[in-house]
């Protein structure tokens, strides 16, 4: 591929994420984008374009959410060393989406199962998985009345 043609395709992927801050269709289109991606297991792509949207807008818990699964799947498919540091952005990903909009059940049940199943050295933690399990309970029956 001509390098210019690389540029004007990287512009083109770079601006939704640009705008995601002062757009919600914008935010939408970048999470559409990276959904079709992860669906079609480019893990590494989803993450560049999700990276470059929780840059723009670090507000984004969808963002972040799903930066953090995409963070997961390449770690399972990683060597060793890569998916140590892969694990440790995934969690931080789901607790910084998990932050931002608490009442999101998605990322609160990806968050308990990488406490759940990751080992304690990097961020696996029983005992928080237990406390979000109880938060999700709790915001699932407040729905339900």
């Amino acid at each position: 591929m001509h390098p210019g043609m690389r540029l004007i395709l990287l512009i083109l992927l770079l601006l939704p994420a640009a705008h995601a801050t002062t757009d919600d269709d914008s935010s939408k289109s970048v999470i559409e984008q990276a959904a079709e991606l992860y669906a079609a297991e480019e893990y590494e792509r989803a993450i560049a374009l999700l990276e470059n949207a929780v840059q723009a807008a670090p507000d984004c818990a969808e963002c972040a959410h799903q930066l953090g699964r995409a963070y997961g799947r390449l770690a399972e498919n990683a060597n060793w060393i890569a998916a140590m540091g892969l694990a440790k952005k995934s969690r931080i990903a789901f607790e910084n989406a998990v932050a931002l909009d608490p009442d999101n059940a998605q990322a609160l049940e990806d968050l308990i199962k990488f406490y759940r199943h990751a080992p304690g050295f990097l961020g696996g933690d029983e005992d928080k998985a237990d406390s979000l399990e109880s938060r999700l309970h709790d915001l699932r029956a407040a729905h339900t009345s």
